[in-house]
């Protein structure tokens, strides 16, 4: 009897070990999933903000302009986008037209993507 007490007990360990070893890797393996699907589900919705800033210029008689978009990641987590747009026009555009154009190109994306800053460019 104590031989195969003596051969169960390591098995059993190894078992165990075994066993919270394939918890650990299936633990990494979901939260790197859920990494990808949030990354992915960002870069969509960049995307999406993007096409609706050109399209927005375009429909305001801006087109063929120049956008930019940034990110950066707070010490916190969040990420900041600074969204650049150039255009020749802006040159000739008014003080408060090109405000109140920033303004509605900013909030058209903030509620995916969060803090974002516009800036109108004369290039």
């Amino acid at each position: 009897m104590r031989k195969y007490m003596d051969m169960i007990i390591p098995a059993v360990v190894i078992g165990v070990l075994v066993l919270i070893f394939a918890m650990l890797i299936g633990t990494k393996a979901y939260a790197n999933s859920v990494e990808v699907a949030e990354r992915e589900q960002r870069e969509a919705n960049e995307s999406v903000y993007l096409n609706l800033v050109k399209d927005e210029l375009r429909a305001e008689g801006f087109s063929n302009c120049g956008v930019n978009m940034t990110k950066e990641t707070n010490e916190d987590g969040d990420w900041e986008y600074t969204v650049v747009v150039y255009h020749r026009s802006f040159e000739w555009m008014d003080e408060a037209d090109a405000m109140m154009l920033e303004q509605k190109l900013e909030n058209a994306g903030s509620d995916s993507l969060g803090k974002i800053s516009l800036d109108l460019l004369v290039r």
